[in-house]
């Protein structure tokens, strides 16, 4: 009989314990799905206002959004200050990468809560609206969160021959 107590508690413990890994994984999941849907969404603004004003639209790069959400990471957990620390390191591993890229560019924000309001800052800003205006082709957008759910971004932008 005891040893049956012992079995059931051990089994209701497994169950309450995989449902919160359940609970776990799915937020994370719709965080990851949150994310992408704002990086999707700033591309999406970003491209609307270069072809507004005769500019290309800009291609989504893996390599290039892969640096850029470390950086955001990085931000977001106060590994570095909020800023381009390291930008010259990004640039260049992403010309390793990135078959006859020559120019690059980046802009960071923090703490807007959504795509389209950091897309209007940006584009305020005389610095971060000639980047999203520049000669560029690529681009790759990082987004992370801190422990506050503050927001951290950072777009990318690199021209290839």
């Amino acid at each position: 009989m005891k040893n049956n107590l012992i079995v059931i508690n051990s089994l209701i413990f497994l169950v309450i314990a995989s449902c919160f890994q359940a609970g776990a994984h799915a937020q994370t999941a719709a965080l990851e799905s949150k994310t992408y849907q704002m990086q999707q969404d700033i591309l999406l603004y970003i491209n609307q206002y270069r072809i507004k004003h005769g500019r290309s639209a800009l291609q989504m790069n893996n390599a290039i959004s892969k640096e850029a959400t470390l950086h955001s990471q990085d931000m977001a957990a106060h590994r570095v200050p909020f800023g381009h620390q390291g930008f010259a390191k990004r640039i260049k591993n992403l010309y390793a990468v990135i078959k006859q890229a020559h120019s690059g560019a980046e802009n960071v924000a923090y703490n807007y809560k959504n795509a389209e309001i950091v897309v209007r800052e940006w584009i305020k800003s005389p610095g971060h609206k000639k980047n999203i205006m520049g000669n560029y082709n690529l681009t790759g957008i990082g987004i992370a969160y801190d422990k506050k759910g503050k927001i951290y971004y950072t777009q990318i932008f690199i021209r290839t021959a």
